[in-house]
């Protein structure tokens, strides 16, 4: 299930969620692994591994103080990429 969401400035964006373990991750379009592990009060995050356990999961499943956080690194994931999937021109 890949999902396509609607962020600043009206792009949209393509990752694909999972969690395991508690922890959430995020698949972004080049194939890079995001994830997300609570750490006290806050959010740890950093590239990962997807592990074998990993299921898909909506949007809607991640925890509310989590969605601006994926949010924001997927609009930056796609500012790298830029309109042309990276290349230059």
């Amino acid at each position: 299930m890949e999902a396509w969401y609607r962020i600043y400035g009206g792009a949209l964006m393509r990752a694909l969620l999972y969690s395991a373990d508690g922890v959430y991750f995020a698949r972004l379009g080049g194939g890079a692994v995001m994830a997300w592990r609570r750490e006290g009060e806050g959010w740890s995050k950093g590239q990962a591994e997807l592990p074998d356990n990993a299921a898909k999961i909506d949007f809607e499943t991640l925890p509310q103080e989590l969605r601006e956080e994926v949010l924001a690194v997927l609009a930056r994931a796609e500012a790298v990429r830029g309109p042309m999937g990276g290349a230059s021109n």
